[in-house]
């Protein structure tokens, strides 16, 4: 039944009232059971290798079960020191609690360049938390000195989001990165073929000024741009048509600066 809930339909309230319905414990248990096992025919480092890619080194948690819409995922108990970075997650996610334990979740409201400190909020069996990523970042390590509890999550990403990178102690903005691997590395060769000055570079810039996410769309638009302006001008409407505010801004100042 947990799958079920990997559900971009279901409303806040569908998700938080299922969760709460459901026994936890033992769905937990049936994804944990059907994650790889090492078997007399594989070898053990092939296994390690499976289990290693279903982990985020970063949040340290294991992924349980994904599909096109999203993923369920667990964070065991740790006494990890708080990392001087805060990530902000784009897209929805509901924490949940397990093993009638509970835990504290510190929320900060997004702002464009910092964050602003919010409630601290208990979850627990009866009240799992829905996080809009869109306004809210949350903190799973609040003390600093790690957390007691196993933390699941039911995760809905927004891959056309970036991920924001925010300094603990200041709560002030120090960078970004793409959500998405592919986008990642388009922004990369992008940037690479334009500083070897790679004559190929316009040919690739006008393929990727059709990807869905804004950062891609925008450095190719900036690299058409510099070598022929009047189709990067036919490019705008394109663009537009992404709905982002931030690449919204960014359009009108190009257009701005030239006329």
């Amino acid at each position: 039944m947990i799958k079920a809930l990997l559900n971009r339909d279901l409303t806040p309230l569908q998700l938080t009232t299922s969760i709460k319905t459901l026994n936890m414990d033992a769905e937990i248990n049936k994804l944990v059971d059907q994650l790889p096992k090492p078997t007399t025919n594989s070898y053990d480092s092939t296994h390690r290798a499976e289990i290693m890619k279903r982990t985020n080194a970063r949040t340290g948690t294991l992924t349980l079960h994904v599909n096109e819409s999203g993923n369920i995922s667990l964070k065991a108990p740790d006494d990890t020191p708080a990392p001087d970075q805060l990530y902000s997650v784009p897209g929805y996610s509901v924490l949940f609690a397990i093993k009638a334990q509970s835990f504290p979740i510190q929320l900060y409201r997004l702002e464009e360049n910092r964050l602003a400190r919010e409630e601290r909020v208990i979850v627990d069996a009866d009240n799992p938390l829905f996080i809009d990523g869109t306004k809210f970042l949350f903190d799973s390590n609040p003390s600093g000195n790690g957390h007691s509890a196993f933390i699941g999550s039911v995760n809905l990403p927004d891959r056309s989001a970036d991920i924001s990178v925010f300094d603990r102690a200041s709560l002030n903005k120090t960078a970004w990165f793409p959500h998405d691997d592919s986008a990642a590395r388009y922004l990369v060769s992008l940037e690479l073929l334009e500083a070897a000055g790679d004559p190929g570079v316009f040919k690739v810039a006008k393929e990727l000024i059709y990807h869905y996410h804004p950062a891609v769309a925008w450095k190719a638009f900036q690299v058409i741009g510099q070598t022929d302006l009047c189709t990067a001008r036919r490019c705008i409407p394109l663009l537009r048509n992404l709905q982002n505010s931030r690449l919204n801004h960014l359009l009108d100042q190009s257009e701005a600066a030239w006329n």
